[in-house]
């Protein structure tokens, strides 16, 4: 029989216990992005120390986007990492991001830029993925200026953020742009099939993510006229080739395991160095959890040696 861990399942009671001392569940999804901005400090609080941290905005396509920069103690300046944070493209904040990216930041001595991409309803697919292309390009422009090489750059992100960093990839190769040199989608949406296993098992929302609430997500991301299944929104569907060095980060108790595993497998019969790590007792958001989840900060320290690995080879 499987078990959740115990710190696990803990820190998603604690989680509903903050969001009932805050009034409860929102009605609106406005309000639910603003009670997650509220909560993420507790679940940011004793993050591994970094240098600095810096909040400022940037032009992306005419729009000014929020990012923060994470500088580590014992900078190197060869590569940077871009976080693209969860939330089903329509929730989250940079703030929901923060241990993951201070693990990061201090694991590796890569600076991490955490981006406050564009956000569904409002500004559906494919706008978040035209934020990161032109977020790269931003670093590649600005990267000396701030101490790094903006041309060789990480793509990780949870849940959404999976998604989002595998589907950016995907559209720059496809438009012939630079290409990130690694990508780390951790517990990412990857297809639109709502009836795998995993569905099945943890779709009520025992662990969190819940089978309705990704069928919300998928209404609000995708516009009409378009469908889940293309390429962009559900990677699976996609030709995955010409992709670079990719972990592949599974929650056990997870929605969407199965189709991650799937991605992993189709990603990796086109050759593609592909490291997967299935991490058991873990459920959905355990990046976010981090702080009362030990087996998650050892996940965490898996993608930033994921990290250091690709990066060792691009010095010089």
């Amino acid at each position: 029989m499987k078990t959740i861990d115990p710190d696990m399942l803990a820190a998603i009671k604690k989680h509903k216990e903050l969001q009932a001392a805050d009034g409860g569940v929102p009605d609106t999804l406005v309000e639910n992005r603003h009670q997650q901005d509220r909560l993420a400090p507790y679940w940011s609080d004793g993050a591994p120390a970094v240098s600095q941290v810096i909040d400022q905005t940037i032009d992306l396509n005419g729009e000014e986007k929020g990012i923060r920069i994470y500088r580590p103690h014992a900078e190197e300046p060869h590569a940077v990492i871009l976080f693209l944070h969860g939330g089903g493209w329509a929730r989250g904040t940079i703030s929901t991001g923060d241990w993951a990216c201070h693990t990061f930041a201090a694991e590796t001595n890569l600076p991490v830029v955490s981006l406050a991409y564009s956000l569904a309803p409002e500004a559906p697919f494919p706008s978040a993925i035209d934020d990161i292309r032109a977020a790269m390009d931003w670093c590649a422009e600005h990267g000396e200026t701030l101490g790094f090489n903006g041309r060789r750059i990480f793509l990780t992100g949870t849940s959404a953020g999976g998604n989002l960093s595998v589907s950016a990839a995907l559209a720059r190769r496809d438009h012939e742009e630079f290409m990130p040199i690694g990508l780390a989608p951790l517990f990412g949406v990857f297809g639109d099939n709502l009836e795998t296993d995993s569905y099945r098992e943890y779709g009520p929302g025992q662990y969190g993510l819940s089978y309705a609430r990704m069928k919300q997500y998928f209404e609000w991301y995708v516009p009409e006229g378009k469908m889940p299944r293309e390429p962009l929104i559900s990677p699976i569907h996609a030709d995955l080739s010409g992709l670079p060095p990719t972990f592949v980060g599974i929650a056990e108790f997870d929605v969407l395991r199965d189709d991650s595993f799937l991605f992993a497998g189709k990603l990796a019969a086109t050759s593609t160095p592909v490291t997967v790590r299935h991490y058991e007792g873990l459920a959905h958001g355990y990046a976010m959890f981090a702080r009362g989840v030990p087996a998650a900060r050892r996940a965490l320290s898996d993608t930033a040696a994921f990290f250091r690995e690709v990066a060792s080879g691009l010095r010089g």
